[in-house]
């Protein structure tokens, strides 16, 4: 019996340590091919035409910082486009007062959400409606931006005739909850799903990230504007594909300090944010969506567990090699965590309790796919979306 529990341990044991090496291989890749934004863009000739284009519900505690670092910028004519969907709390108020004070900032409000589109999409459409710069910034509300970022984009954009550019922010972890979900969530639920050929000019692999996505604005009309992925739930990836289309050139930088980004500001947000993002990394599929969640319960249990078990086995002489692939499973999220910390800014002993994000990020799969199994809905900032207007042009 001991023999038999040995083996089967020691088979476990070696399948995860196997799913974390080929998990962490792609995160590793991903990283080292994002090279960063360059800190200096060119001075020479008229300055670029930027219209950051802002989607806002309910950002009155951040909405602010962000408008102001945008209308900071420096080296570029800028216009902000700010579009208030439909927030229930000061937003509005706020975008009112900073548009009076600076006349390059345009205060739109969305109005009623048509079917079939997701209301981030909608209310980018309206900006990007109204906008007269030759570069368009889709930037979230709460993304903080230095004053040189959207000047150093172009050039960049220029120096590699580019249609389209993705910057990864440098994410920071505030609170306890966010140290402990939100670097395994950057690992596991966006830099896993991020191909590394992306960065590559010359692929036909479209990358996108919500926090900083940079086009050139004839290019993007020409496909179809958020008109064509108005259905999607993560518009930011669907936008990188959709630019790469009919041969367009686009790439993907890691910011670092340039462009900095608080996704989530409480545990209620983190827990909202990481149910929503997961059913749409996996294609609106309940049935994908709970097996992720229940392999990544299992992976983040068992190596302890199987550590644990292994130990008493080692010293009867039982199972030697039980010990060495369980413990290769539980330090190897904890070096990947390190890794990710290029672009997470937390603290470097959160990672030893990585489980715990695990859990957390396990659940919040099985409760998505639990309610979009049973009620065909996924719910983000206080609006439903049904299986029908996730996959209409998404």
């Amino acid at each position: 019996m001991i023999v038999l529990l040995a083996r089967l341990a020691l088979a476990l044991a070696t399948l995860l340590c196997v799913g974390w090496v080929l998990v962490l291989a792609r995160v590793w890749r991903t990283i080292n091919a994002m090279r960063r934004l360059p800190s200096t863009g060119s001075a020479d000739g008229p300055r670029p035409k930027v219209t950051a284009v802002v989607a806002a519900r309910n950002e009155a505690h951040t909405i602010e910082t962000g408008v102001c670092s945008l209308l900071a910028q420096d080296g570029v004519e800028m216009e902000v486009i700010a579009v208030d969907d439909n927030s229930e709390d000061d937003t509005h108020a706020i975008l009112e007062r900073l548009a009076a004070a600076d006349r390059r900032l345009l205060v739109l409000k969305a109005g009623r959400v048509p079917p079939g589109w997701v209301a981030k999409c909608y209310a980018l459409e309206l900006g990007q409606g109204r906008a007269h710069g030759d570069w368009l910034l889709f930037t979230d509300a709460d993304v903080v931006h230095g004053p040189h970022a959207a000047k150093n984009a172009v050039a960049a954009m220029e120096r590699e005739r580019l249609d389209h550019l993705a910057v990864q922010p440098r994410l920071e972890a505030g609170g306890l909850a966010e140290a402990l979900v939100l670097p395994l969530f950057m690992l596991l639920g966006q830099l896993r799903f991020l191909d590394p050929a992306g960065a590559n000019p010359e692929s036909k692999v479209g990358i996108g990230i919500g926090a900083f996505n940079l086009v050139r604005a004839d290019a993007y009309r020409l496909r179809g504007t958020h008109a064509r992925i108005r259905g999607s739930m993560l518009d930011d990836r669907a936008l990188g594909r959709m630019m790469r289309e009919d041969g367009g050139r686009g790439s993907v930088l890691r910011a670092v300090a340039q462009v900095r980004h608080r996704p989530y500001r409480s545990a209620r947000e983190l827990y909202a944010g990481v149910k929503k993002s997961v059913i749409g990394t996996f294609g609106n599929s309940a049935m994908l969506t709970a097996l992720m969640g229940l392999v990544l319960l299992v992976a983040a249990v068992a190596p302890a567990l199987l550590l644990a078990l292994g130990l008493p086995l080692w010293l009867a002489d039982q199972a030697p090699w039980v010990v060495a692939p369980a413990a290769l499973a539980v330090a190897l999220p904890m070096v990947g965590l390190l890794k990710a910390r290029s672009v997470v800014r937390f603290e470097p002993l959160a990672a030893l309790l990585f489980p715990i994000g695990a859990l957390v990020i396990g659940t919040c799969a099985l409760h998505a796919a639990l309610v979009f199994a049973v009620r065909g809905t996924v719910e983000w900032r206080g609006r439903f979306y049904t299986r029908r207007d996730l996959q209409d042009h998404g």
